[in-house]
């Protein structure tokens, strides 16, 4: 059962983090933890520092570049149309 569980973490993976400019080992604790560009600005600095075991500074870098991130694409989305 455990399995079909981590299958389905797999499955949705938000590939938006990838536009996040932090490590791509951060990147890949954020996804197998099933975190979203919503939720991790959902869950602010400390939240994401508690799920993933990580100081809470590295939660901050980790919510202030997604939310830079977001940002910009909100922005580029808004140029195109």
């Amino acid at each position: 059962m455990a399995t079909i569980v981590k299958a389905n973490v797999e499955n949705t993976k938000d590939e938006r983090l990838e536009l996040v400019e932090i490590s791509k080992g951060l990147i890949e604790m954020l996804q197998s933890a099933g975190f979203t560009i919503e939720k991790i600005l959902e869950n602010g600095p400390s939240n994401i520092a508690e799920i993933l075991g990580i100081d809470v500074y590295v939660g901050e870098i980790i919510y202030n570049e997604t939310k830079k991130a977001s940002s910009n694409v909100v922005n580029s989305n808004f140029l195109i149309n």
